[in-house]
């Protein structure tokens, strides 16, 4: 295994689990009639960014790790909605894995350009609201995005991982699924 991917492996390990934990908690939570989802646990070592964002239009990129890489998602989302599949491709790295709900997996920007093709023509995308819920780095080189989006009459759930390249953020792994 080389050293990046294992990079990754060890904090999808990290990370998975304690966004389980808090999503389970925050949906324990509502159940009761909270007002506000909990706050997720041992995520200490764990800066936060901005969190809460409607990506209607686009964000400004602030300067922390979150916020950036918060901003680069945004530039998914607007590519997404604009339908510029070079943009959207972009967005990955080159070795990036992608699972979409009710698709094949994803990897590499050749498979991923292939997946958004075949997705490209549905009016949902185009329309679709996004908001990106909570945002976080993990060190220098990595960060995670959780967000939900409303396409059409459905509701779903992403997340993402980033890592840098250079200077930018680029999306490492995505995964969505339909929120029950």
């Amino acid at each position: 295994m080389t050293k990046i991917p294992q990079h990754r492996a060890l904090l999808l390990a990290a990370i998975v689990p304690a966004l389980l934990l808090a999503g389970c908690s925050a949906n324990n939570q509502a159940m009761k009639g909270a007002a506000s989802p909990g706050t997720p646990t041992d995520m200490d070592s764990m800066s936060p960014g901005t969190t809460g964002t409607a990506t209607g239009e686009a964000s400004p990129s602030g300067t922390a790790g979150g916020s950036q890489a918060e901003s680069a998602v945004q530039g998914y989302f607007n590519a997404l909605k604009a339908g510029n599949l070079d943009q959207v491709v972009s967005s990955f790295s080159d070795d990036a894995v992608v699972a979409v709900d009710g698709q094949a997996t994803a990897e590499g920007s050749d498979a991923i350009r292939t997946l958004f093709q075949k997705l490209q023509g549905s009016n949902d995308m185009k329309q679709a609201k996004h908001t990106i819920d909570e945002s976080r780095t993990a060190g220098d080189q990595d960060a995670f995005v959780r967000s939900t989006s409303k396409q059409g009459d459905d509701d779903y759930r992403e997340l993402f991982l980033l890592t840098k390249d250079g200077e930018e953020w680029k999306i490492s792994q995505f995964m969505n699924n339909q929120a029950s």
